[in-house]
């Protein structure tokens, strides 16, 4: 994560965070017809979650490769 998102990904989980708590009130109420659409939206959540850590790992790993090839350029060239 870059410093400048921070904000955002705080407002980010904090409504996914309220999402969650309201499902899992309707659940733990026990009123049925909202179950199954507290089931779904807290299985989106979670998934949502997980692929968008995935993808910024994933960035921060191509960025980092990134940084490899430029100092070993810059390496080559400065010897």
């Amino acid at each position: 994560m870059d410093i400048m998102n921070v904000r955002t990904w705080i407002f980010f989980y904090l409504i996914c965070f309220v999402a969650i708590l309201l499902a899992t009130t309707f659940i733990v109420q026990d009123i049925t017809p909202l179950f199954w659409v507290s089931s779904t939206l807290i299985l989106i959540v979670v998934g949502f979650n997980f692929i968008l850590i995935f993808n910024e790992i994933r960035e921060h790993r191509k960025r980092h490769e990134l940084m490899q090839t430029f100092l070993d350029e810059t390496g080559k060239k400065g010897r």
